[in-house]
């Protein structure tokens, strides 16, 4: 495998365009609501909370996107190749976040709203599962790359098994497991991590025809059902960081993640078929650095607050990052990605080369 075995195929418009939702509704969930309600950054923006409170939804569309993507890129490609653009896609701009998170906690703490970490904490949080260890996050939203990463294990153990064949059975295990769940103590976040990632799974295998599709179907309606329990939960959630009964409608929820997944089966069948413009690509292109850099902006949003007037203020930042970001992904991202892709494929034929001659002396001592 070469470097250039790694670029980007064709991208699809409508995914990109779900993408750019998804980001915007998190940057509106911090700066409208979440962080602006607890520490009343720009209380004018509060007017939004109404509606933004639901923005946690749109991780699902993060997870659902993330997973049709994934395997679709991953049904025909080796162990090496999945590890390389994996790893070559998530961490070399995420390192960079973390050196950013780190430095700024340290010389502007009173209004970063991160957390002043020790080297041992910033380090540990380079692998992205510093939870995993005892140790808290630099950003608060890496916790949903541990949750990605995961997705990623997840493929990895079906790859090195050879296990697609058999995912639909996987599939199934898992959604008895829910099933189960019914009547035995299941963790919440059960049912918002694993649905959408099986969702996206099932989309993929409905665009394609591929299995017996009464099953996909199947499946994929037993799936639903679980992301709707899953989006009470979500709402409870909403009430609890108030601390204000009844704070998210329930209903309201199901509903957004009702037309998610509609939206997503509208996408699987081609009903919604947006063809991959270079402004929707690029635009989707920036929503990584996006997610990982919008909570880096806040000290910003707290200078000018009293100077700018707040609907400008937060839009204008919305569209100020966006740039930023497009300049994070031209001048560091890419760079960065096609480097640490160009040292993982020399390390994986370096281990080649050193595993050819161990099996030739391994079989000269047979003899």
């Amino acid at each position: 495998m070469t470097a250039g075995a790694i670029s980007k195929k064709n991208r699809s418009g409508s995914l990109d365009l779900l993408r750019i939702i998804a980001v915007i509704a998190v940057f509106l969930g911090h700066y409208a609501d979440s962080f602006n309600y607890v520490y009343k950054i720009v209380p004018e923006n509060l007017k939004y909370s109404p509606f933004v409170r639901y923005s946690t939804a749109a991780l699902t569309i993060f997870f659902m996107v993330s997973s049709y993507v994934i395997t679709m890129t991953s049904l025909k490609r080796n162990i090496q190749d999945f590890v390389i653009i994996r790893l070559a896609r998530i961490y070399p701009l995420f390192w960079v976040s973390c050196v950013v998170a780190f430095l700024i906690s340290r010389f502007y703490s009173a209004h970063s709203y991160l957390p002043i970490v020790s080297f041992k904490t910033f380090l540990m949080n380079t692998t992205m599962m510093p939870t995993v260890f005892g140790f808290e996050l630099l950003n608060p939203v890496f916790h949903t790359l541990v949750i990605e990463l995961c997705f990623y294990l997840f493929v990895l153990f079906i790859l090195i098994f050879k296990g697609w064949n058999k995912i639909l059975t996987i599939i199934t295990i898992f959604l008895s497991l829910f099933i189960l769940g019914q009547f035995f103590q299941v963790t919440k976040d059960a049912y918002f991590i694993f649905t959408p990632f099986i969702a996206g799974m099932l989309f993929y295998f409905i665009n394609t025809n591929k299995f017996t599709q009464w099953k996909v179907y199947t499946l994929a309606a037993i799936n639903f059902c679980f992301a709707l329990k899953g989006s009470i939960f979500l709402a409870e959630d909403i009430d609890r960081y108030y601390k204000i009964p009844h704070s998210a409608n329930p209903w309201i929820m199901a509903v957004i993640m009702a037309v998610i997944y509609i939206s997503f089966l509208l996408i699987a069948l081609r009903k919604i078929n947006i063809p991959g413009y270079p402004f929707l690509k690029k635009l989707g292109e920036i929503t990584y650095p996006f997610f990982l850099f919008h909570i880096f902006f806040l000290g910003i949003y707290w200078y000018f607050r009293n100077t700018i007037q707040a609907d400008l203020l937060l839009w204008g930042l919305l569209i100020f990052i966006g740039f930023v970001c497009w300049g994070l992904n031209v001048l560091i991202e890419k760079p960065l990605s096609k480097l640490m892709s160009i040292i993982l494929v020399w390390l994986f034929n370096l281990l080649r080369k050193k595993e050819i001659p161990e099996k030739s002396e391994s079989l000269t001592h047979q003899f």
